[in-house]
């Protein structure tokens, strides 16, 4: 599944940056085609704005439970020390 969310993204992203505008002289011809490109592609939309959408809702539920999933496991460690420093302290007193 992870290797489609990435195709995906690899597709949209190749769709956005396939054209770019680029001077190629001085002349007033050439300003004038250059200027309308970039008039163009400054009009267009992004293309599947919807499936962008959904892939980094998909990756921030996926990094969110991530993230609980760390905070749990930190929350382990903690009252595992705890429980040593506990331990340790015992025997020191």
């Amino acid at each position: 599944m992870k290797i489609f969310y990435f195709l995906i993204f690899i597709f949209i992203y190749s769709q956005t940056q396939a054209h770019e505008c680029v001077l190629k002289g001085t002349s007033a011809k050439d300003i004038t085609i250059y200027n309308t490109c970039k008039a163009d592609a400054k009009n267009k939309k992004p293309i599947n704005n919807d499936l962008n959408n959904t892939l980094l809702k998909a990756k921030i539920k996926k990094l969110k439970n991530e993230n609980n999933n760390l905070k749990n496991q930190l929350l382990d460690i903690k009252i595992r020390l705890n429980s040593l420093l506990a331990r340790v302290n015992s025997y020191i007193n």
